[in-house]
């Protein structure tokens, strides 16, 4: 009898701990969903739209090529889209209190990715987070951006699909609203981290919108400098 008792008192333990195993022993990534705080798009700019700028491509002759949008990260960088740089001899930042930082550098950057980094002596603002974690069909999205000189905008959507081939290479797929002027920008996670850079639209699918995803830019761009 006390052999039975035994066994039986053994047998409830396994099962305990395996409950809690099952519940609480999953390995979690770096930015996992339950420990962050879901943020409104208001939230999102307060906090993140400073490290947003626009960016201003020069020729050689100093006459303006054309206008887009980058964003800080960490060690005086910046993303950008590869096609907003493209050709240009000459690079600026404005920021929306009107500091203008010039001698901005490209240091990396891929045509077929559509991503470009830059060097960019910024007076230490704050830098976006880039997500560590996959994106997710029907996660929510914020895009930002400047499709007008000094006027930056906040869109919200979905991840329509996250890992979407187009002409053969990967593209984030969001139906947060992108304008001309907004190439470069971030897309936003609900928890603020940045999950790709903004690149344009279809031309035969409305609302749908392309954007290069953070760990492409991870693993080709960012790598040596373990981003």
């Amino acid at each position: 009898m006390r052999k039975a008792g035994t066994m039986l008192f053994r047998v409830c333990m396994l099962l305990t701990l395996a409950a809690v195993i099952f519940t609480t022993g999953r390995p979690v990534s770096g930015a996992e969903a339950s420990a962050l705080p879901e943020l409104t798009a208001e939230q999102i700019y307060q906090a993140d739209a400073d490290a947003v700028f626009y960016l201003k491509v020069y020729k050689e002759d100093g006459t303006l090529k054309t206008v887009g949008t980058g964003f800080l990260i960490q060690g005086d960088k910046a993303l950008t889209a590869y096609h907003v740089i493209a050709e240009g001899a000459s690079y600026e930042a404005v920021f929306d209190d009107g500091k203008t930082v010039r001698g901005v550098t490209v240091t990396a950057a891929d045509e077929d990715l559509d991503a470009a980094v830059l060097s960019i002596q910024a007076g230490g603002r704050k830098a976006l987070e880039l997500t560590s974690d996959e994106a997710r069909h029907g996660q929510r999205t914020f895009a930002m951006g400047y499709p007008l000189k000094g006027t930056k905008i906040i869109t919200e959507g979905i991840v329509n699909a996250p890992a979407a081939k187009v002409n053969g290479v990967n593209r984030l797929l969001t139906s947060a609203q992108v304008a001309s002027g907004m190439s470069g920008g971030p897309l936003f996670d609900q928890y603020g981290q940045v999950v790709g850079i903004i690149s344009g639209s279809f031309r035969t699918m409305d609302n749908i919108h392309l954007c290069v995803p953070v760990a492409d830019i991870r693993s080709k761009l960012l790598k040596e400098e373990g981003k």
